[in-house]
């Protein structure tokens, strides 16, 4: 009998973590059960559909709509926005979601609060703030994105978490394997929460 799938989208963030994108998608793509198994939605290693007619950026935004969850990676370089374009969608869509982020991405947003916002507690942002690209990190629309992500002008108790990786070596694979490597809990978790949704129409 065929295991049924569940699509985990790995969002398209990709520069100077090319390595680490394969290693992670098929980490992923390795947890299944006798039920269960994975499969991996990602531009980088080919496994997003882009039907005829329809640009690189709506076939990764139909990718957000088609998988279960989504796995949002937030690195100091920006790339050409589409990663950004999925945030946004998963957002909207208010998909089952997670998110790695790269620790100098932290620094960043601590660091240059003081020149975005004109009043930081209430986000009101600074519209003369002007970034320019350093080696280091790219572009202030990275902390854009995280803010998002985590939900940042929500009240707490609605705020996401972003787990912060890149000080070793490979740590972003622990949570990775607590995330995913228990298939049959994360499949419970989706149903349940889908149950939730659907009594809350």
């Amino acid at each position: 009998m065929a295991r049924e799938v569940i699509k985990i989208m790995v969002s398209s963030t990709v520069y100077g973590f090319e390595k680490d994108i394969r290693v992670l998608c098929a980490t992923i793509e390795s947890y299944k059960s006798a039920q269960y198994e994975y499969k991996v939605l990602n531009s980088y290693i080919g496994t997003i559909y882009v039907a005829p007619g329809v640009s690189n950026a709506e076939a990764c935004l139909r990718a957000v709509n088609e998988c279960d969850f989504f796995l949002g990676l937030i690195l100091p370089r920006y790339g050409s926005g589409i990663t950004h374009q999925e945030f946004t969608r998963a957002v909207e869509l208010d998909k089952p979601r997670g998110y790695l982020s790269h620790f100098s991405v932290r620094y960043a947003r601590e660091l240059l609060a003081q020149y975005m916002y004109t009043d930081f507690k209430n986000r009101v942002k600074n519209l003369n703030f002007n970034f320019k690209k350093t080696p280091v990190f790219e572009d202030a629309r990275i902390i854009d994105m995280y803010n998002e992500a985590i939900q940042d002008a929500k009240p707490m108790e609605q705020r996401r978490w972003a787990h912060e990786f890149g000080h070793f070596d490979g740590d972003e694979m622990k949570f990775i394997k607590t995330e995913f490597e228990d298939i049959n809990r994360l499949k419970a978790d989706l149903d349940e929460l889908k149950r939730l949704k659907a009594g809350q129409q």
